[in-house]
């Protein structure tokens, strides 16, 4: 049995001495594997914001009402990309009737 302090089988006062274990090259290859795999998923994720905000940006320039030394949030390029969208969806709507003819667009 593994005592902690004295166990019953001893001579009182005195401590029972427990195997020591040598945790430091285990734990120190944990710790460094866990910092890898940190720093790979850092670096994923990195990559993936890059992505995001290249796709942002590129977003941004196609919105006519918008300069393009514009500041812009995330939320707000989305809100305007979605206005422009309406927008272009109404003018397509409004042709359609005003012409007579069914853009490809519209075929359903």
């Amino acid at each position: 049995s593994n005592c902690e302090g004295t166990c019953a089988n001893d001579a009182p006062g005195k401590k029972r001495k427990t195997a020591s274990r040598k945790t430091a090259p285990k734990g120190v290859a944990q710790q460094e594997g866990k910092h890898v795999q940190r720093n790979a998923a850092n670096a994923r994720e990195r990559a993936r914001m890059r992505v995001l905000s290249k796709a942002f940006s590129r977003l941004k320039t196609t919105l006519p009402w918008v300069p393009p030394d514009t500041k812009l949030s995330k939320l707000d390029t989305l809100r305007l990309a979605s206005s422009y969208i309406a927008h272009l969806r109404q003018i397509l709507a409004n042709d359609k009737y005003e012409n007579g003819f069914i853009h490809p667009v519209n075929l359903v």
